[in-house]
């Protein structure tokens, strides 16, 4: 009887196991959302870099009507944005606007910045770079254990077994 005992434990063991082992379509599903966060963080890190070399290039003038223009497309970008999440019902969509259109009020900030404290216009440039660095990497950890912690609940049974 204990020996029989001892075998279905050891099974049991077994399927669990095998249970927290992620398949490849939902490992395929966050790797595809951790992709997509590496790209716009690295896209928003190019766009701070553009701005600090144009600072550095471009006559005061153009550099902040470029400022303007760049703040207007962020704000029609984020619009659009709000749109297909609106349409699609996608509140990663949602979430991304919200972070373009964060980095659109940024852009119109930086006018009164650079116009004001041009001294320290550098440090505000790579600061926000850091911190939209620091963002993205908490958000991939975020996104990466909610998929997982999301996968391992639909492998229990006891929502089932509670409902009858």
């Amino acid at each position: 009887m204990k020996r029989e005992h001892k075998k279905n434990i050891e099974n049991l063991e077994k399927v669990m196991e095998q249970k927290k082992i992620i398949p490849k379509e939902v490992k395929d599903k966050i790797n595809a959302k951790r992709f997509e966060n590496v790209i716009a963080a690295i896209i928003v890190l190019i766009y701070l870099a553009g701005l600090n070399m144009g600072k550095a290039n471009i006559p005061t003038d153009t550099y902040i009507m470029d400022l303007k223009v760049f703040s207007i497309m962020l704000l029609i970008v984020t619009i659009i944005t709000f749109e297909y999440a609106y349409k699609k019902d996608k509140g990663g969509a949602w979430l991304h606007g919200i972070e373009i259109m964060m980095m659109a009020i940024f852009t119109l900030y930086l006018i009164y910045l650079y116009s004001i404290y041009y001294s320290t216009y550098d440090t505000v440039l790579m600061s926000v770079g850091m911190l939209y660095l620091i963002y993205y990497i908490i958000k991939i950890l975020i996104t990466n254990m909610r998929m997982k912690k999301k996968y391992n609940k639909s492998l229990t049974d006891i929502g089932e077994i509670v409902k009858k």
